[in-house]
């Protein structure tokens, strides 16, 4: 088969090479993201992996489409049974600590085999043991730890160390991998290749699938039925002319989809964006994502679920609002009790690939926190989603076998002659780091490279976070005048996410692989 050429961009150079290998066998975009996608699993094993979810922004022959590869809510044998209690860890963030919500209980119903399977059938021109086969290679000779993988795994460590397995797999004599280690998987290496020739039954009907049920040992709703009732969705995407560009989003179940669009909006009807990196530019975007973060309070995610309510929300995309500037000081006080969250790990990552036919495909992909269980002798590492509040909001009753909601957010735009594809891991961060890629681009016309590095700002819980890299002389003090509670992150920080980025057009490949998460971009030429 002819090579194909192309450009991909994600979290590991690992991940990046996987899928060029995929393109120079002559795959197309879909290929070299499947590939790409198993690799992670290998290289990125804390943030992604068979036994979590995604969502896929699939760009294909001029048709956009989401293929919804997100989790659901266990309980269809029994849809009344009340939930099994969580284990709590309190992890260590150095100034300050959370508590997460893992153990069995946490497991919701994977959804990344089936959906990659239902890509691979739609969509790819490889052999799926093909795509396989650098990743299964990989996880029996063992990679390299890398400064992101050392980072998430020792604050993942006290949830590794509730599972023996995981403990022996991703530590050392008692302490998590760190860099100049190697990390192996033989076991998940043969899952993989059984995995590519057998299908998603292998995880669901199959004997992966029973021992995964017999790993939570009765101590969750998850059944071998939900696994053998999941099926990946193809969703049409929501398309929005921002400026110049066209920018397709992801609807339900991604919430950061919907708010997204609803920042932009408030974007444009501001006016002209001020000058790149100043205050004034800050300001201005954190009037809008602080007015995003009020809608997003309050009954937004329970109304999520009634009928129409998404449709009626995108049609009005926030006609109620005011258009007051919030350049003063954030509100004083706690915000709504039911608002869904606050601060968040982002145990996410992302990959974006082109192709050479104007094809374009972003999958972001979780495991959540983990949930500090493993399936035995298959180096499969099971989601905590149930545990967490963006997928599972407290106070909101979500059906056995409905999806869950996620954060995920990937984005495909096109600005004149060039197609990219953009995504990025972070949870609440997802959606910012998106806004400010789109931003850069559109609005201040920075290469993909660039606008992937470029400082960003994020706001939450009343709180405006930072970057201050790379901005005139004068701007966080400025900024600082109209937030004082603001927080400031000098240098790289992973708290921003990790904005993956891939471009085709008539000059060629561009993009960046963000180094807030260790990310890599490669193209073949």
């Amino acid at each position: 088969m002819k090579p194909n050429r192309g450009a991909i961009a994600a979290g590991s150079s690992l991940t990046v090479e996987a899928g060029l290998t995929a393109l120079r066998a002559g795959g197309n975009a879909v290929d070299a993201a499947i590939a790409a996608v198993l690799m992670a699993c290998v290289a990125e094993p804390l943030l992604c992996g068979l036994g979590g979810g995604g969502l896929a922004m699939v760009r294909m022959n001029g048709r956009t489409q989401v293929c919804d590869m997100f989790a659901d809510m266990p309980g269809r044998d029994a849809p009344h049974a009340p939930p099994h209690p969580m284990r709590t860890i309190e992890l260590d963030f150095g100034p300050t600590t959370q508590e997460f919500h893992v153990g069995r209980a946490s497991v919701a119903v994977p959804g990344l085999p089936a959906g990659l399977w239902a890509l691979h059938a739609a969509h790819a021109r490889l052999p799926l043991e093909e795509l396989a086969a650098p990743a299964a290679s990989a996880a029996r000779t063992g990679v390299p730890v890398n400064a992101g993988f050392e980072r998430v795994g020792r604050l993942l460590w006290p949830i590794q160390q509730l599972d023996p397995e995981a403990a022996s797999l991703f530590g050392r004599q008692g302490r998590p991998l760190v860099q100049g280690d190697t990390f192996r998987s033989p076991q998940l290496g043969e899952t993989l290749l059984r995995y590519a020739a057998e299908g998603p039954s292998l995880l669901s009907t199959g004997d992966v699938g029973r021992a995964l049920v017999e790993a939570l040992e009765g101590n969750s709703n998850l059944t071998v039925a939900d696994l053998a009732a999941y099926r990946p969705r193809f969703r049409e995407a929501i398309r929005y002319h921002y400026h110049d560009a066209r920018v397709w989003v992801p609807g339900l179940p991604s919430v950061a989809g919907l708010l997204l669009l609803h920042t932009l909006r408030i974007l444009e009807d501001r006016g002209p964006m001020p000058a790149p990196l100043s205050a004034a530019q800050v300001r201005f975007i954190t009037h809008a994502m602080e007015r995003t973060e009020r809608v997003r309070g309050g009954r937004f995610l329970a109304d999520l679920l009634e009928p129409g309510f998404a449709r009626g929300f995108l049609a009005a995309l926030a006609p109620h609002e005011t258009a007051d500037s919030h350049t003063q000081p954030a509100r004083a006080g706690r915000p709504d009790p039911m608002a869904p969250i606050g601060p968040s790990t982002g145990h996410t990552t992302h990959i974006s690939v082109v192709d050479g036919d104007g094809n374009a495909v972003g999958i972001t992909q979780s495991l959540g926190e983990t949930a500090g269980v493993m399936v035995p002798g298959t180096g499969v590492r099971l989601n905590n989603f149930l545990g967490e509040a963006d997928v599972n909001p407290p106070g909101t009753f979500i059906a056995p076998g409905s999806r869950l909601m996620t954060m995920c957010c990937p984005v495909v735009a096109a600005l004149g002659d060039r197609v990219f594809a953009m995504g990025s891991g972070g949870s609440s961060r997802i959606r910012s780091a998106v806004l400010h890629g789109i931003v850069y681009l559109t609005d201040h016309g920075m290469p993909p490279e660039r606008a992937v590095s470029a400082a960003r700002a994020h706001y939450e819980w009343e709180t405006l976070h930072v970057e201050a890299d790379g901005r005139p002389p004068g701007t966080m003090e400025a900024v600082a005048a109209s937030y004082p509670g603001m927080k400031r992150f000098d240098g790289p920080n992973m708290f921003f996410g990790g904005l993956h980025m891939a471009s085709a057009g008539g000059t060629g490949f561009e993009g960046g692989g963000d180094a807030r998460r260790s990310g890599a971009f490669g193209h073949t030429g």
